[in-house]
């Protein structure tokens, strides 16, 4: 099994692409009346959107994430991905 170092690295292109496929979105009307009974509320996924589009810093959370040691192997033919990160406890449990 070969355990190989990884780091998250997104191009700038597929960033832009997202923030222009955002901007593209086509809102459905929603059906009155009904809320949240047939799936998420139409204002929510526009909250979600807006947030993804606007105000989340992926280059901020890539960084942080990057902050950790990461690395990527294969098991049973899917790549898996982990983080290797040792508790400051001696005695804490191992998260899997």
């Amino acid at each position: 099994m070969k355990i190989e170092p990884f780091r998250i690295d997104v191009p700038q292109s597929d960033l832009d692409d997202l923030h222009a496929r955002l901007d593209r979105t086509r809102w459905p009307d929603e059906l009155p009346g009904v809320g949240d009974e047939f799936g998420v509320a139409l204002g929510r996924v526009r909250e979600l959107a807006d947030h993804w589009r606007h105000r989340y810093d992926w280059r901020a959370a890539e960084a942080e994430l990057n902050s950790y040691p990461q690395f990527v192997t294969e098991i049973d033919g899917q790549r898996i991905h982990f983080l290797h990160v040792r508790s400051p406890r001696p005695d804490a449990l191992g998260l899997v």
